[in-house]
């Protein structure tokens, strides 16, 4: 199945350098929450890029490989924006946070030199899933923005439209490498594992950030199970799109949301 939308790369430079403090309304939470994300990020898209690139001689359709192509260059720009994103939040957070991105390097070369090319494209996979699906409830659900820095909101709209724009892409090409049963098999375990991993290092980066801005306390802790947890929490919201990764037939684009690309993409291709 082929993307259900056209995947443009926007080659945009967001203002993010300086220090902006709790950038996300002044709620230590919400900002830890993105911050910890963008810390895995640069190294992470750079894991994608390869896995697919590492993987593409399979595929033979044209369309497929005009989109692997429009996935890269998307994810590099992603890779560098957020790599600059990421000093912002050293300025204000400290050397903390570079110890978070080191453990993100560690861990990722650790995964080149013990999985082959057919498993790490499973891995980029599923997290192409979960960033997909959490970008998707970033569109539908703007109220986690409120309050932002207006360049910083732009920076992470821009990131949500771009991932739900390419989100099929791995998916496709692992599904040329790995078709059948076994495929499916691999898929999923792959997503459970990595579900498991990906919660517990987010976790451990929004702690790590909460400590280091000074804000590790009772009433924040109980706002940011709220922000996971809650009636609207993170979790609540991205469960089911979550949970229909398991479905044998399951494509990423069963998750038809261009209505909601089509409103965000127009006001940043305006911009950019």
């Amino acid at each position: 199945m082929a993307s259900l939308t056209t995947i443009t790369p926007r080659n945009i430079m967001f203002k993010v350098e300086g220090p902006r403090g709790l950038w996300c309304g002044g709620d230590g939470p919400r900002t830890a929450f993105f911050d910890g994300m963008s810390l895995m990020f640069p190294e992470g898209e750079r894991f994608f890029m390869d896995a697919v690139r590492d993987n593409a001689g399979a595929v033979t359709d044209p369309q497929l490989k005009a989109e692997i192509k429009s996935f890269t260059t998307q994810e590099a720009i992603h890779s560098r924006e957020h790599l600059r994103y990421n000093r912002m939040v050293t300025e204000r957070a400290g050397p903390a946070v570079t110890r978070l991105e080191e453990g993100v390097k560690n861990r990722i070369a650790l995964v080149n030199r013990i999985l082959g090319p057919k498993r790490r494209l499973a891995m980029t996979a599923a997290l192409e899933h979960f960033t997909a699906i959490l970008a998707d409830a970033l569109l539908k659900n703007p109220d986690l923005l409120e309050g932002a820095d207006p360049e910083m909101t732009r920076l992470w709209l821009w990131h949500a439209v771009e991932e739900n724009e390419h989100k099929a892409v791995a998916f496709d090409v692992y599904k040329q490498v790995a078709p059948g049963v076994l495929g499916y098999l691999l898929r999923v375990q792959t997503m459970l594992t990595v579900t498991m991993t990906f919660s517990f290092f987010l976790f451990v980066h929004v702690a790590t950030i909460l400590k280091a801005d000074g804000q590790s306390n009772f009433r924040n802790w109980l706002r940011l199970l709220g922000l996971f947890w809650g009636r609207k929490g993170v979790i609540t919201r991205t469960a089911l799109p979550w949970l229909d990764y398991f479905r044998p037939n399951f494509h990423p684009w069963d998750h038809d949301n261009r209505q909601d690309l089509d409103l965000y993409r127009a006001r940043l291709d305006q911009a950019a």
